[in-house]
């Protein structure tokens, strides 16, 4: 079984079929997924609606990131700035917003 799937409550489609209510009337209160295995191999991951939502907007917060990057270093490229020069003005900026921040120098 794949590393990532040990720490989950695991169950096998036997024990699904057979206690379906009752695992389902537990799934809000976990916090973790629950592993649905065949033959010891995993074939389903059941998740609490907030697991699914905590998932979907992590997912979207990393989109949303890749997407301003890919923007933001098109916009640096424009202005004709090397790495060199973006990541001096970037110290530059840290520095003064720390100081404003702390009102003290980084």
């Amino acid at each position: 079984m794949a590393k990532h799937l040990i720490n989950h409550n695991i169950i096998s489609i036997t024990e699904l079929r057979r206690n379906l209510t009752e695992i389902f009337r537990r799934l809000p209160k976990r916090r973790q997924p629950t592993v649905v295995e065949s033959n010891g191999a995993p074939i389903a991951i059941i998740l609490s609606p907030e697991e699914y939502k905590r998932l979907i907007t992590r997912r979207q917060a990393k989109a949303a990131f890749y997407d301003f990057s890919r923007n933001f270093g098109r916009e640096v490229e424009k202005l004709g700035l090397t790495e060199e020069q973006f990541m001096a003005d970037l110290e530059k900026t840290k520095r003064r917003v720390f100081t404003e921040q702390y009102g003290r120098p980084a």
